[in-house]
């Protein structure tokens, strides 16, 4: 028997209330006049293809690749005020929901949700979001990049957009690494750096694929986008 006591996991604290009327108005309004505004003076931000989200008609799972804190503010100062409405963005459950004042801003800003590193399936936050109408927003690499070369995807985004029965649209952002590379700087680097968003084509899913199989189709979209941007 070990003598060790047993591990218990963190408690993560759920945040449905940041989907709820109020909560989404006071979004809207923070991200359309602090967030965006504050990344269009940093930045100069360029998009590409934004347009592919229009003519879904649903929800649908949003990867991009990740190498930067700047990814996220980035990717939605680039959907724009109406297509971000709906949009939840995925935050690792075990550092940004272990305690409540990470949780909360984050939650209300952002629009985050919890989602489980370990890529754990079944019925969860996701799923039900997709479910609800809710776009995700999903960094498939499961953390940052910190030389900004593309890392392995984790099978997650796959299984959701497959059991969900909705589309996976990839995205590349090119310079948010130049720009705020990771434990390097804590703002963007003067000049207003240029950063390149571009949306690529919609990804479904083929009859019987797995998500092993879907993966590596979505991570090779994301690396041609990549390379073409």
């Amino acid at each position: 028997m070990s003598q060790h006591p047993a591990r218990h996991p963190r408690r993560v604290h759920r945040n449905d209330w940041v989907r709820s009327g109020p909560a989404t108005a006071v979004r809207s309004v923070l991200q359309r006049v602090l967030l965006t505004p504050l990344m269009k003076a940093e930045l100069d931000v360029r998009v590409t293809g934004v347009e592919v989200l229009d003519q879904l008609g649903g929800p649908a799972v949003i990867v991009s690749n990740h190498s930067s804190h700047l990814d996220t503010p980035v990717l939605l100062t680039a959907l724009g005020a109406k297509r971000r409405k709906k949009i939840a963005v995925a935050a690792a459950a075990d550092y940004f929901f272990d305690v409540w004042w990470r949780a909360a801003p984050s939650g209300l800003v952002i629009g985050t949700f919890p989602l489980d590193r370990r890529g754990a399936p079944g019925a969860n936050a996701s799923s039900r979001l997709l479910a609800d109408g809710w776009s995700l927003v999903i960094f498939p690499e499961g953390g940052r990049s910190y030389d900004g070369s593309l890392r392995p995807f984790k099978k997650g985004a796959a299984y959701l957009a497959l059991e969900a029965g909705v589309p996976v649209v990839p995205v590349a952002l090119r310079g948010t690494h130049e720009a705020m590379p990771p434990k390097k700087r804590n703002w963007p680097a003067p000049g207003r750096p240029r950063v390149q968003v571009t949306f690529g084509q919609p990804l479904h899913g083929l009859p019987g694929e797995r998500a092993g199989d879907f993966t590596p189709r979505i991570a090779d979209a994301v690396a041609k986008l990549l390379a073409d941007s």
